[in-house]
């Protein structure tokens, strides 16, 4: 049964439909009437003037006239600078579902990896990567400055060589003296670009430019000691050639200390001995934080101590510190980890009376099945 707002929306639909009859029928020219389609409709398509059209009865051949009636609407939306949809439906709803499915689609398509990526291994596209794309070092913000200042100390050198060269070597000929004296100067700024280059090579290595650099700095310390003795002479050489290199490092983006690819005996070495160091002293990384070590040996103190005779020097004090330290009145965890080392320590001379399973007849029983396959 239709509401009193279904027949009212009814009846406007009957009026307005007369009323674009009518208005039609007024209408002369297909110009005219494709115009008053379009306005009617606000933003039309080509399709949307056509059914209009065909609806009260002014075109009866869509396919035919389709192209007169698809110039007339691009020059009416042209007028008043709409976009040209051409002959491109409306989209509707359901299209517009349609098409975020397909794109969702694509887009898991393009996630998948292909065939040929996959067979590739990862450490050749990376070792590939690597050699098409070497490390390029940038040089230190503030280089300018650090040029400068390369370029001070170089002074002090020169004013050393040159008075070394004049006074030790004997060389009083002016020209002669300017011709050799910055000799270890020169070699010096040699080397430092000779560093930057091996350091931005693929190898990653100063190379042995750096030797040579520091003999430099060794030769330039030894004119400086003998030119003006040990105070000055240090000064000098600090204050010369080594400050000069370390700004040279640090203006030609070279690091002092280049870290090696490859780990050699003595990184081992070094690397062992302070993990042992630092297990020595309680301090190895097991994941505990520094509360927790610390009560776990108050913990263990406070077992042995428990257990230690009564002529140990302030035993009573000792383990009341101890036990304060574990927070074993507390804490459930280090009360039952006191426990533990405390029955640990009282049945330690039950270990020796313990009757256990040869080892030794299980390895034989595995090695004669190995043999046996």
């Amino acid at each position: 049964m239709e509401t009193e707002s279904d027949q009212h929306a009814a009846s406007t639909d009957v009026i307005s439909s007369a009323a674009h009859a009518a208005r039609l029928v007024m209408l002369d020219t297909m110009d005219e009437k494709i115009r008053y389609a379009c306005e009617t409709l606000g933003e039309p398509s080509t399709s949307d003037v056509l059914a209009f059209l065909v609806t009260y009865g002014v075109v009866t051949n869509p396919k035919r006239e389709r192209a007169a009636v698809a110039e007339k609407v691009g020059k009416w939306r042209e007028e008043r600078g709409l976009g040209d949809t051409g002959d491109l439906p409306r989209l509707s709803v359901k299209m517009l579902a349609e098409l975020d499915g397909r794109k969702e689609a694509d887009a898991a398509a393009e996630a998948e990896p292909q065939g040929d990526e996959t067979d590739t291994p990862t450490g050749e596209i990376t070792e590939t990567a690597e050699a098409a794309n070497p490390a390029k070092r940038k040089s230190p913000e503030g280089s300018r400055g650090f040029y400068l200042v390369a370029f001070m100390s170089l002074l002090v050198s020169v004013d050393t060589s040159w008075r070394f060269f004049g006074e030790k070597l004997g060389i009083t000929n002016v020209y002669e003296r300017a011709a050799m004296f910055a000799v270890v100067e020169v070699a010096l700024i040699a080397c430092g670009f000779a560093m930057r280059a091996e350091i931005r090579s693929p190898k990653g290595k100063p190379g042995p430019a750096r030797l040579i650099l520091w003999a430099l700095c060794a030769a330039s310390g030894y004119m400086a000691f003998d030119l003006a003795g040990p105070v000055s002479g240090l000064a000098r050489v600090t204050l010369g050639p080594v400050l000069g290199v370390v700004m040279l490092h640090l203006a030609l983006g070279i690091e002092l200390r280049h870290t090696r690819a490859r780990v050699t005996t003595w990184s081992r070495v070094s690397r062992e001995l302070k993990e042992r160091f630092l297990s020595r002293l309680g301090l190895g990384d097991d994941e505990r934080d520094a509360l927790a070590r610390t009560r776990d040996r108050a913990a263990r103190r406070a077992a042995h101590l428990a257990r230690a005779s009564w002529f140990t020097p302030f035993r009573k004090t000792r383990l009341d510190r101890a036990l304060r330290a574990a927070n074993a009145a507390h804490d459930d965890r280090m009360r039952a980890r006191l426990m533990a080392e405390l029955a640990a320590v009282q049945h330690a001379d039950e270990l020796r009376r313990l009757d256990l399973a040869s080892p030794w007849s299980d390895s034989l029983s595995n090695s004669l099945k190995f043999l046996k396959r």
